[in-house]
């Protein structure tokens, strides 16, 4: 699979002959520009350990441009579990059971919960915020597939489209020895001026341990924002920790 996401393949050019590979990036990123902040209902289901351990949290997902992101994620009796917000290079994570709030730098939050991270940080690709994608080469293409080796966050990927409409079906992020690190497989793309968001993924990291699948549901396109969604406030006093 690296070598094949590493090699130029000799796949002849089939679908959408007029389009140039190299197009593709901007293409993306003008097709997502109108999308300045989503909401949704997240339905997130996780396995850890080679599947000896799992957890199924429900809630409630906002997101707004370029980089700000909350979510809250819920018990099965609808209480809320946690309280997640990040801004910028900061986050805030609640936690009502334990009374306290967890916040520093995101390089903090990544090494403690690694699968969140993960996600949020495909966010930007997935709505298509691909300014900052620099196209590397075309790998392969064919009726049923369009291979793309990218750039994206100082990181090297290889991103599988579907040739008519351009849906991001694939993302498999290299590390620098060349290895697969991460995976991510999208689906349920609907039809409409959002057709192109994937209402499913899995997100996977070979060596980590873990494997998450998200579902997205009630999604509410530029919804009105204001400056307190992005802001924690806890029903009762709460304890800060630094993030270490």
């Amino acid at each position: 699979m690296v070598l094949f996401l590493l090699g130029v393949s000799s796949y002849p050019i089939g679908a959408e002959p007029s389009l140039r590979p190299d197009q593709i990036p901007n293409i993306l990123a003008e097709k997502g520009k109108n999308l300045t902040a989503l909401k949704a209902v997240i339905s997130v289901n996780s396995i850890y350990d080679g599947g000896k351990s799992r957890q199924d949290i429900k809630g409630f997902l906002l997101y707004r441009r370029p980089g700000d992101f909350r979510f809250q994620g819920l018990g099965p009796a609808g209480n809320s579990l946690f309280e997640l917000v990040i801004r910028a290079n900061h986050f805030e994570l609640y936690v009502p059971a334990d009374g306290k709030i967890l916040k520093g730098e995101k390089d903090c939050f990544a090494r403690k919960f690694p699968d969140v991270a993960e996600i949020e940080g495909l966010i930007p690709i997935l709505l298509l915020q691909w300014k900052d994608v620099r196209f590397d080469r075309l790998l392969s293409r064919d009726a049923d597939k369009i291979v793309l080796r990218l750039t994206f966050q100082g990181r090297v990927w290889g991103a599988t489209l579907e040739p008519q409409n351009l849906f991001l079906k694939r993302l498999v992020r290299l590390s620098p020895q060349g290895d697969m690190d991460l995976t991510a497989d999208f689906g349920d793309f609907k039809t409409g001026d959002e057709a192109w968001l994937p209402r499913r993924f899995e997100v996977q990291v070979p060596h980590g341990g873990w494997k998450t699948v998200v579902r997205i549901t009630n999604v509410e396109v530029n919804p009105f924002i204001i400056e307190k969604n992005f802001q924690l406030e806890p029903v009762f006093s709460a304890a800060t920790e630094n993030c270490r």
